[in-house]
């Protein structure tokens, strides 16, 4: 597990202002019910910031005396609104309450879908399994669950769910083709493939065809999947979707022309997917063609976002001139000042290695731009990358004394402190920051993080525990204590349940994949674990303690030569554990 960047975590504070707009909304109706002898006033909502616990007590109406008519309606606009601010923790409120007035199959079906899509599987769990002691044969309510499962990280419990249902139902199609993907992502391939064979062929709309597609590349017949796409996209030369596909395996099949058309055909079919036209681009960058790149970006909308991407994917295949002109069309296009001169320090440094000529373009970017801690943060990045410690420490302490407020700046200036040397004043500042701004997320995840580097590992995890004691969604504490319980080997299950929690909030981060295939190491699950650190790889991992877990993981289940791969790899990134490493290496050679 590496050390995540600080992120600002998500306060209650704005819960509270959801409950004051909700309960503006139901004022009149609220007011109509009190006249009739129906409810009572509404509670004022208090100004301080509320805990998670207060939150649902001062979202519960049953103060109000609501009729059941009344109270569904309450609940209703609770969970519009919830939907709108994005709030897991009110929209599980909500929905618990609808189905207490209405325990139906639609709505258990209906909670269960809305919160594993918001990425909830706790308690879309606890929905569905609610719904099937009410109802226990209901294909969409076990197939939630499995997804529930799944997204925890329990893949096992969905397959034995699944399997279980089709024991009893052998042509439940919709739960064969989950089944196909749980045994996908577990490696499972000859698994996956006897049950593709159980697939009706025939009548086959262009959605199953496209997911036997899917299924054939992923048990290894690419070929057969990229001819039953070729014949799908004929068919449906509109299906945009189906184009992708061709193109990531026309990618994976060595086919990089092949791939750019069916990016560039699903593109104009979406033109909105910008990340279509960059994939195009880098595969043409990739071949030699920037030319060619050029000619395709020409052909995409004119979207900021996309040419300062495609600026930086230009720079790092070494085509600097051409990544200055994107960036200069960009700002024609509508793309922010101070946004393209970040952009172009980037270019500029992989073309000049040079941090002033890098740090020029950021000098126009006052304390009043939206991106001034950003500017701030490049600047530090390029001195320190200078050796000027001292600059560095300078500027950074000079925007946080302008900006006192953004605490990024008080973390940044602890990391230039620690890299300086200075771990001592780092954490003095740290703890002036707590003082200023108390139960501070990002002040007290990176206290915590520079304790654990001066080797004071309980006070790092206290430091971390009080994070999560105050908000059990922050993803980076749950992670840091789940993964040292999981790298201690201790309290495995409690490890497991955190760093589930940690994935429901960040389920694309690789550094928290790589915890849960660590714990799940610990627990003797290798399968679970081995498909868990190769997802890991694919997201992007590549710290070395990754590739070292890849190995000790790989070796639990007897695969030499990926262990052989791991070690090797944790080898190339981490020199400080060289001859450790090569020890192991030279024993498995």
């Amino acid at each position: 597990m590496h050390t995540p960047p600080i992120a600002p975590a998500s306060s209650p504070a704005f819960f509270s202002a959801v409950l004051r707009r909700r309960k503006a909304a139901l004022l009149l109706l609220l007011a109509a019910l009190v006249l009739s002898g129906c409810a009572k006033p509404p509670v004022p909502v208090r100004a301080a910031e509320p805990t998670p616990e207060e939150l649902r007590n001062e979202a519960d109406p049953s103060s109000l005396g609501l009729t059941p008519e009344a109270e569904h309606l309450y609940y209703y606009l609770l969970f519009s609104d919830a939907l709108n601010s994005n709030n897991q923790d009110l929209i599980a409120f909500a929905l618990q309450g609808l189905l207490k007035l209405e325990p139906s199959l639609p709505m258990y079906q209906d909670s269960a879908s809305v919160l594993l899509a918001k990425g909830d599987a706790r308690s879309a769990k606890k929905a569905a399994e609610e719904g099937l002691k009410h109802f226990p044969d209901d294909s969409m309510l076990t197939l939630l669950l499995a997804g529930a499962e799944n997204g925890m990280g329990n893949s096992a419990e969905a397959v034995s769910l699944l399997e279980t249902r089709l024991k009893k139902h052998p042509k439940d199609n919709d739960a064969i083709q989950e089944l196909i993907r749980i045994y996908i992502k577990m490696g499972e391939r000859e698994k996956a493939s006897a049950l593709l064979a159980r697939l009706p062929a025939r009548t086959a709309s262009p959605a199953s065809s496209l997911f036997r597609a899917k299924a054939l590349a992923s048990t290894g017949k690419l070929e057969e999947a990229r001819t039953l796409l070729r014949s799908l996209v004929a068919k449906n030369p509109v299906y945009a979707e189906a184009w992708i596909d061709l193109g990531i395996m026309a990618e994976r099949s060595g086919r990089p022309d092949e791939a750019v058309d069916a990016y560039k055909k699903a593109a104009n079919l979406a033109p909105d997917n910008t990340e279509l036209w960059f994939r195009a681009v880098s595969l043409q960058l990739d071949q030699g063609k920037p030319e060619d790149a050029m000619r395709t970006l020409s052909l995409a909308p004119p979207a900021p976002a996309l040419l300062m991407q495609a600026a930086l994917r230009f720079a790092d295949a070494g085509h600097y001139s051409q990544a200055e002109q994107l960036l200069e069309t960009a700002r024609a296009n509508g793309a922010g000042a101070d946004e393209v001169a970040l952009h172009l320090s980037i270019v500029r440094y992989a073309a000049t290695k040079d941090p002033a000529k890098s740090a020029e373009p950021l000098k126009d970017i006052g304390p009043s731009s939206p991106l001034f801690v950003a500017a701030i943060q490049r600047k530090a990045q390029l001195l320190m990358q200078a050796g000027d410690m001292d600059e560095a420490r300078k500027q950074v302490k000079a925007a946080r004394e302008a900006k006192p407020d953004a605490t990024d700046l008080w973390t940044l200036e602890a990391a230039v402190l620690t890299g300086a040397g200075k771990a001592g004043e780092a954490e003095t500042l740290l703890r002036k920051g707590l003082a200023e701004y108390p139960g501070d997320e990002e002040i007290l995840y990176a206290l915590g993080g520079l304790l654990e580097e001066q080797g004071r590992r309980k006070e790092a995890m206290e430091t971390m525990e009080s994070i999560i004691a105050a908000n059990p969604r922050n993803a980076n504490a749950l992670n840091y204590v789940g993964y040292t319980l999981a790298d201690e080997n201790r309290e495995l299950p409690r490890a497991l349940d955190l760093i589930s929690r940690a994935l429901e909030e960040k389920p694309d981060a690789d550094y928290i994949t790589d915890s849960l295939a660590w714990v799940q190491f610990r627990l003797g699950r290798y399968k679970e674990a081995w498909t868990s650190i190769q997802r890991c790889i694919a997201l992007g991992g590549d710290d070395p303690s990754i590739w070292e877990h890849y190995a000790e993981i790989a070796l639990s289940l007897d695969k030499k030569g990926e262990a052989i791969t791991g070690y090797t790899n944790a080898l190339r990134y981490s020199p400080k554990n060289s001859a450790e490493l090569q020890k192991k290496l030279d024993a498995l050679k």
